[in-house]
Protein backbone atom coordinates (compact mmCIF):
# COMPACT_ATOMS: atom_id res chain seq x y z
CA UNK A 1 0.00 0.00 0.00
CA UNK A 2 0.89 3.36 -1.02
CA UNK A 3 2.51 5.69 2.18
CA UNK A 4 -0.02 8.49 2.66
CA UNK A 5 1.31 12.11 3.91
CA UNK A 6 -0.73 14.85 5.44
CA UNK A 7 -1.46 17.33 2.63
CA UNK A 8 1.48 20.01 2.14
CA UNK A 9 0.51 23.54 1.88
CA UNK A 10 2.80 24.41 -0.91
CA UNK A 11 2.96 20.97 -3.05
CA UNK A 12 0.05 21.23 -5.26
CA UNK A 13 -2.12 18.27 -5.23
CA UNK A 14 -0.83 15.31 -7.70
CA UNK A 15 2.57 15.76 -6.63
CA UNK A 16 4.91 15.04 -4.31
CA UNK A 17 8.31 17.03 -3.96
CA UNK A 18 8.73 20.82 -4.86
CA UNK A 19 11.99 22.17 -5.95
CA UNK A 20 12.38 25.32 -5.42
CA UNK A 21 15.30 27.70 -6.89
CA UNK A 22 16.00 31.12 -4.63
CA UNK A 23 17.81 34.21 -4.71
CA UNK A 24 19.61 36.40 -7.49
CA UNK A 25 17.69 36.27 -10.41
CA UNK A 26 14.79 33.50 -9.33
CA UNK A 27 13.51 35.88 -6.53
CA UNK A 28 11.60 37.93 -9.76
CA UNK A 29 9.89 34.24 -10.52
CA UNK A 30 12.30 33.54 -12.95
CA UNK A 31 15.50 31.24 -14.13
CA UNK A 32 18.05 30.86 -17.06
CA UNK A 33 17.00 27.83 -18.87
CA UNK A 34 20.45 26.33 -18.95
CA UNK A 35 20.49 26.49 -14.97
CA UNK A 36 16.38 24.98 -14.84
CA UNK A 37 17.92 22.18 -17.04
CA UNK A 38 21.00 21.31 -15.69
CA UNK A 39 19.69 20.82 -12.36
CA UNK A 40 15.89 19.13 -13.52
CA UNK A 41 18.69 16.66 -15.89
CA UNK A 42 20.78 16.48 -12.92
CA UNK A 43 17.82 14.96 -10.27
CA UNK A 44 16.83 12.48 -12.94
CA UNK A 45 20.03 11.09 -13.58
CA UNK A 46 20.22 10.76 -9.87
CA UNK A 47 16.67 9.14 -9.32
CA UNK A 48 18.05 6.51 -12.10
CA UNK A 49 21.16 5.86 -10.24
CA UNK A 50 19.52 5.28 -6.93
CA UNK A 51 16.86 2.81 -8.67
CA UNK A 52 19.53 1.13 -10.40
CA UNK A 53 21.55 0.00 -7.16
CA UNK A 54 18.35 -0.40 -5.50
CA UNK A 55 17.71 -3.10 -7.90
CA UNK A 56 21.26 -4.55 -7.80
CA UNK A 57 22.28 -3.27 -11.58
CA UNK A 58 25.78 -3.30 -12.42
CA UNK A 59 26.40 0.73 -12.83
CA UNK A 60 28.63 0.65 -15.95
CA UNK A 61 30.58 3.73 -16.88
CA UNK A 62 27.59 5.12 -18.94
CA UNK A 63 24.02 5.47 -17.25
CA UNK A 64 21.82 3.77 -19.14
CA UNK A 65 18.40 2.94 -17.45
CA UNK A 66 16.09 0.44 -19.63
CA UNK A 67 12.74 1.57 -20.61
CA UNK A 68 10.44 0.19 -17.45
CA UNK A 69 12.59 2.35 -15.42
CA UNK A 70 12.65 5.41 -17.50
CA UNK A 71 9.09 5.07 -17.26
CA UNK A 72 8.71 4.74 -13.52
CA UNK A 73 11.32 6.58 -12.21
CA UNK A 74 10.80 9.88 -14.97
CA UNK A 75 10.39 13.00 -13.48
CA UNK A 76 7.26 15.07 -14.09
CA UNK A 77 6.97 18.73 -13.36
CA UNK A 78 4.30 20.81 -12.80
CA UNK A 79 3.51 23.97 -13.60
CA UNK A 80 5.82 27.05 -11.81
CA UNK A 81 4.46 29.04 -8.91
CA UNK A 82 5.13 31.55 -6.92
CA UNK A 83 7.86 31.79 -4.47
CA UNK A 84 10.90 32.24 -6.37
CA UNK A 85 10.64 29.90 -8.75
CA UNK A 86 9.24 26.81 -7.16
CA UNK A 87 8.60 23.73 -9.65
CA UNK A 88 6.17 20.65 -8.09
CA UNK A 89 7.80 17.36 -8.64
CA UNK A 90 6.48 13.51 -9.04
CA UNK A 91 8.11 10.78 -10.21
CA UNK A 92 6.71 7.83 -12.25
CA UNK A 93 2.97 6.45 -13.73
CA UNK A 94 -0.25 6.48 -10.97
CA UNK A 95 0.42 2.78 -10.06
CA UNK A 96 3.99 2.64 -9.40
CA UNK A 97 3.63 5.96 -7.72
CA UNK A 98 5.29 4.49 -3.88
CA UNK A 99 8.45 4.33 -5.94
CA UNK A 100 8.73 7.71 -6.92
CA UNK A 101 8.09 8.96 -3.75
CA UNK A 102 11.03 6.48 -1.89
CA UNK A 103 13.48 7.84 -4.46
CA UNK A 104 12.92 11.63 -4.33
CA UNK A 105 12.69 11.25 -0.28
CA UNK A 106 16.27 9.48 -0.87
CA UNK A 107 17.49 12.36 -2.76
CA UNK A 108 16.35 14.92 -0.28
CA UNK A 109 17.86 12.88 2.44
CA UNK A 110 21.27 13.20 0.19
CA UNK A 111 20.86 16.88 -0.35
CA UNK A 112 20.33 17.04 3.59
CA UNK A 113 23.54 15.64 3.87
CA UNK A 114 25.10 17.63 2.05
CA UNK A 115 23.88 20.88 3.21
CA UNK A 116 25.39 20.00 6.72
CA UNK A 117 28.73 18.97 4.96
CA UNK A 118 27.90 15.28 6.82
CA UNK A 119 30.04 12.72 5.24
CA UNK A 120 28.80 9.92 8.08
CA UNK A 121 25.32 10.46 6.79
CA UNK A 122 26.29 10.08 3.13
CA UNK A 123 28.43 6.80 3.49
CA UNK A 124 25.49 5.53 5.53
CA UNK A 125 22.69 6.77 2.49
CA UNK A 126 25.18 6.28 -0.43
CA UNK A 127 26.79 2.94 -1.19
CA UNK A 128 30.58 3.07 -2.23
CA UNK A 129 29.77 1.75 -5.87
CA UNK A 130 27.52 4.85 -5.73
CA UNK A 131 29.16 7.66 -4.09
CA UNK A 132 30.91 8.95 -6.89
CA UNK A 133 28.28 8.58 -9.34
CA UNK A 134 25.93 10.12 -7.67
CA UNK A 135 28.18 13.35 -5.86
CA UNK A 136 29.61 14.20 -9.63
CA UNK A 137 26.01 14.66 -10.84
CA UNK A 138 25.02 16.66 -7.88
CA UNK A 139 27.92 18.89 -8.71
CA UNK A 140 27.22 19.80 -11.98
CA UNK A 141 24.28 21.40 -11.05
CA UNK A 142 25.47 23.38 -9.02
CA UNK A 143 26.62 27.05 -8.21
CA UNK A 144 30.60 26.97 -8.37
CA UNK A 145 30.58 30.43 -6.31
CA UNK A 146 28.79 32.62 -4.58
CA UNK A 147 26.18 33.81 -7.53
CA UNK A 148 23.46 34.02 -5.07
CA UNK A 149 21.33 31.04 -5.85
CA UNK A 150 20.22 28.09 -3.95
CA UNK A 151 18.59 24.86 -4.45
CA UNK A 152 15.89 23.34 -2.20
CA UNK A 153 13.92 19.54 -2.26
CA UNK A 154 10.77 19.16 0.24
CA UNK A 155 8.91 16.83 0.15
CA UNK A 156 5.26 15.65 1.41
CA UNK A 157 6.74 13.54 4.44
CA UNK A 158 9.58 15.66 4.80
CA UNK A 159 8.21 19.01 4.38
CA UNK A 160 11.88 20.88 5.84
CA UNK A 161 13.64 21.66 2.38
CA UNK A 162 16.97 20.65 1.77
CA UNK A 163 18.99 23.24 0.94
CA UNK A 164 22.14 23.44 -1.85
CA UNK A 165 24.60 26.30 -2.15
CA UNK A 166 27.81 26.98 -3.81
CA UNK A 167 29.72 25.64 -0.14
CA UNK A 168 28.20 22.26 -1.79
CA UNK A 169 30.33 21.90 -4.69
CA UNK A 170 33.57 22.62 -2.77
CA UNK A 171 32.46 19.67 -0.04
CA UNK A 172 32.15 17.40 -2.92
CA UNK A 173 35.07 18.50 -4.56
CA UNK A 174 36.79 17.47 -1.01
CA UNK A 175 35.07 13.76 -1.11
CA UNK A 176 35.89 13.33 -4.52
CA UNK A 177 39.43 14.60 -4.29
CA UNK A 178 41.73 11.03 -5.28
CA UNK A 179 43.51 9.74 -1.63
CA UNK A 180 46.93 11.18 -2.73
CA UNK A 181 49.12 13.70 -1.32
CA UNK A 182 48.62 17.56 -2.16
CA UNK A 183 51.92 17.45 -4.09
CA UNK A 184 51.31 14.84 -6.73
CA UNK A 185 48.01 16.42 -7.47
CA UNK A 186 48.42 18.79 -10.40
CA UNK A 187 45.73 20.49 -12.46
CA UNK A 188 46.65 21.65 -16.20
CA UNK A 189 44.74 23.46 -18.89
CA UNK A 190 45.19 22.69 -22.21
CA UNK A 191 43.41 21.95 -26.12
CA UNK A 192 41.59 18.59 -26.33
CA UNK A 193 43.23 16.57 -28.86
CA UNK A 194 41.34 13.37 -28.39
CA UNK A 195 40.14 10.23 -27.12
CA UNK A 196 40.51 7.22 -26.55
CA UNK A 197 37.55 5.55 -24.69
CA UNK A 198 39.23 1.62 -24.82
CA UNK A 199 42.08 2.64 -23.13
CA UNK A 200 40.71 5.85 -21.11
CA UNK A 201 42.86 7.87 -22.29
CA UNK A 202 42.56 11.87 -23.73
CA UNK A 203 45.68 14.05 -24.91
CA UNK A 204 45.77 17.40 -24.97
CA UNK A 205 47.96 20.08 -25.96
CA UNK A 206 49.51 21.93 -23.15
CA UNK A 207 50.37 25.66 -24.57
CA UNK A 208 53.56 26.27 -21.98
CA UNK A 209 55.51 23.86 -24.22
CA UNK A 210 53.28 22.94 -27.33
CA UNK A 211 53.39 19.41 -26.73
CA UNK A 212 50.97 16.95 -26.14
CA UNK A 213 49.98 15.36 -22.37
CA UNK A 214 48.27 11.68 -22.38
CA UNK A 215 46.26 11.44 -19.31
CA UNK A 216 44.80 7.92 -17.81
CA UNK A 217 41.27 8.96 -16.41
CA UNK A 218 39.46 7.39 -13.55
CA UNK A 219 36.46 5.28 -15.44
CA UNK A 220 33.88 6.78 -13.10
CA UNK A 221 34.46 10.54 -14.98
CA UNK A 222 33.90 9.09 -18.21
CA UNK A 223 30.35 11.02 -18.78
CA UNK A 224 32.47 14.19 -18.18
CA UNK A 225 34.54 13.69 -20.79
CA UNK A 226 32.37 13.32 -23.30
CA UNK A 227 30.04 16.42 -22.07
CA UNK A 228 33.67 19.04 -21.83
CA UNK A 229 34.29 18.17 -25.83
CA UNK A 230 34.94 22.42 -25.87
CA UNK A 231 38.32 24.33 -25.78
CA UNK A 232 40.38 25.03 -23.69
CA UNK A 233 39.24 22.36 -20.60
CA UNK A 234 41.14 21.39 -17.41
CA UNK A 235 42.46 17.91 -16.61
CA UNK A 236 43.01 17.59 -12.43
CA UNK A 237 45.28 14.17 -11.62
CA UNK A 238 48.71 13.20 -10.35
CA UNK A 239 51.26 13.44 -12.73
CA UNK A 240 54.37 13.34 -13.73
CA UNK A 241 57.37 15.88 -14.66
CA UNK A 242 59.98 16.02 -17.22
CA UNK A 243 63.69 16.53 -17.12
CA UNK A 244 62.31 19.85 -17.47
CA UNK A 245 59.82 20.18 -14.45
CA UNK A 246 56.94 20.14 -16.88
CA UNK A 247 53.99 17.92 -16.42
CA UNK A 248 54.90 15.13 -19.38
CA UNK A 249 52.10 12.12 -18.29
CA UNK A 250 48.72 12.61 -16.01
CA UNK A 251 47.45 9.72 -14.21
CA UNK A 252 44.88 8.88 -12.16
CA UNK A 253 42.43 12.32 -13.74
CA UNK A 254 40.08 12.70 -11.70
CA UNK A 255 38.22 15.51 -13.21
CA UNK A 256 38.25 16.87 -16.36
CA UNK A 257 35.80 19.81 -17.78
CA UNK A 258 36.05 22.80 -19.93
CA UNK A 259 37.54 26.19 -18.18
CA UNK A 260 34.63 27.94 -16.72
CA UNK A 261 34.56 31.36 -18.21
CA UNK A 262 31.13 32.50 -17.07
CA UNK A 263 31.17 35.89 -14.50
CA UNK A 264 32.78 35.16 -10.92
CA UNK A 265 29.98 36.81 -8.68
CA UNK A 266 30.97 38.68 -5.42
CA UNK A 267 28.32 39.98 -2.90
CA UNK A 268 30.56 39.95 0.38
CA UNK A 269 33.32 38.65 2.00
CA UNK A 270 33.46 35.58 3.92
CA UNK A 271 36.29 36.74 6.40
CA UNK A 272 34.72 40.25 7.21
CA UNK A 273 31.35 41.51 7.68
CA UNK A 274 31.34 43.32 4.78
CA UNK A 275 29.19 43.28 1.58
CA UNK A 276 29.70 44.62 -2.02
CA UNK A 277 26.53 47.42 -2.40
CA UNK A 278 26.38 46.07 -5.88
CA UNK A 279 27.67 42.63 -7.12
CA UNK A 280 30.94 42.53 -8.17
CA UNK A 281 30.93 40.89 -11.39
CA UNK A 282 34.52 39.44 -12.34
CA UNK A 283 35.07 37.86 -15.57
CA UNK A 284 37.70 35.27 -15.77
CA UNK A 285 40.13 35.28 -18.64
CA UNK A 286 43.39 33.00 -19.24
CA UNK A 287 46.62 35.13 -19.09
CA UNK A 288 48.55 35.19 -22.16
CA UNK A 289 51.75 33.59 -21.47
CA UNK A 290 51.24 30.28 -20.31
CA UNK A 291 47.29 30.18 -20.77
CA UNK A 292 47.25 28.63 -17.20
CA UNK A 293 46.03 30.87 -15.17
CA UNK A 294 42.58 32.24 -14.78
CA UNK A 295 43.11 35.97 -14.11
CA UNK A 296 40.54 38.68 -13.06
CA UNK A 297 40.79 42.32 -12.04
CA UNK A 298 38.83 45.37 -11.52
CA UNK A 299 41.16 48.85 -11.69
CA UNK A 300 38.94 50.80 -9.32
CA UNK A 301 39.44 48.38 -6.53
CA UNK A 302 43.27 48.03 -7.15
CA UNK A 303 41.84 43.97 -7.51
CA UNK A 304 44.19 41.88 -9.36
CA UNK A 305 44.04 38.30 -8.96
CA UNK A 306 45.24 35.01 -10.80
CA UNK A 307 45.34 30.99 -10.08
CA UNK A 308 45.09 28.11 -11.27
CA UNK A 309 41.83 27.13 -10.98
CA UNK A 310 38.19 28.63 -10.32
CA UNK A 311 37.83 27.73 -7.32
CA UNK A 312 41.36 29.07 -5.81
CA UNK A 313 40.78 32.26 -7.81
CA UNK A 314 37.73 32.70 -6.20
CA UNK A 315 39.89 32.84 -2.64
CA UNK A 316 42.60 34.88 -3.79
CA UNK A 317 39.58 37.67 -4.87
CA UNK A 318 38.33 36.93 -1.11
CA UNK A 319 41.37 37.26 0.20
CA UNK A 320 42.73 40.55 -2.01
CA UNK A 321 39.33 42.50 -0.98
CA UNK A 322 39.81 41.49 2.73
CA UNK A 323 43.39 42.99 2.90
CA UNK A 324 42.30 46.23 0.33
CA UNK A 325 39.27 47.28 3.25
CA UNK A 326 41.61 46.30 6.26
CA UNK A 327 44.81 48.40 4.40
CA UNK A 328 42.83 50.73 3.03
CA UNK A 329 39.37 51.51 4.14
CA UNK A 330 39.63 50.68 7.41
CA UNK A 331 43.00 53.41 7.67
CA UNK A 332 42.67 56.95 8.91
CA UNK A 333 43.58 59.62 6.05
CA UNK A 334 46.76 60.55 7.96
CA UNK A 335 47.94 57.10 7.31
CA UNK A 336 47.68 57.17 3.54
CA UNK A 337 48.97 59.11 0.60
CA UNK A 338 47.10 60.72 -2.02
CA UNK A 339 46.88 57.54 -4.11
CA UNK A 340 46.02 55.31 -1.26
CA UNK A 341 43.10 57.76 -0.27
CA UNK A 342 41.70 58.19 -3.67
CA UNK A 343 41.65 54.03 -3.30
CA UNK A 344 39.99 54.36 0.10
CA UNK A 345 37.42 56.69 -0.88
CA UNK A 346 36.90 53.86 -3.86
CA UNK A 347 36.42 51.08 -1.79
CA UNK A 348 33.67 52.70 0.22
CA UNK A 349 32.03 53.78 -2.69
CA UNK A 350 31.53 50.47 -3.70
CA UNK A 351 31.56 48.32 -0.57
CA UNK A 352 29.87 48.47 3.51
CA UNK A 353 30.29 47.25 5.95
CA UNK A 354 26.86 44.82 6.86
CA UNK A 355 25.30 45.20 9.79
CA UNK A 356 23.42 41.92 11.81
CA UNK A 357 19.69 42.25 11.31
CA UNK A 358 18.04 42.84 14.79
Amino acid sequence: MPEHHPPSPEIPEGFVALLKVEGGEADHHEIRAECLVAVLSGLQRLAYLLAMSESRQELGERLKPSRAMRQQYALRCGIPGPGSYALPLDVGSPDLISGGRDSLDRIQDIWTALSGHDSDALNRLLPPALMQRALREIQKFLPKDPEGLRFSLSTRSSPEPAVLTWRVSRFISERLAPTLSEDTIMTVTGELLRIDFAARQVAILYPPTRREIVCTYLPEIEDSIIESRKEPIQVTGRFVLDDEGSPSKLMDVSRIEPVDFSPMVVTELEALPVRMKTPLELVPVLDEESQQYLCVADADLGLDAFALTRDHLFDEVQEQLCMLWREYALASDEELDDAARLLKARLHTRMEESRAEA
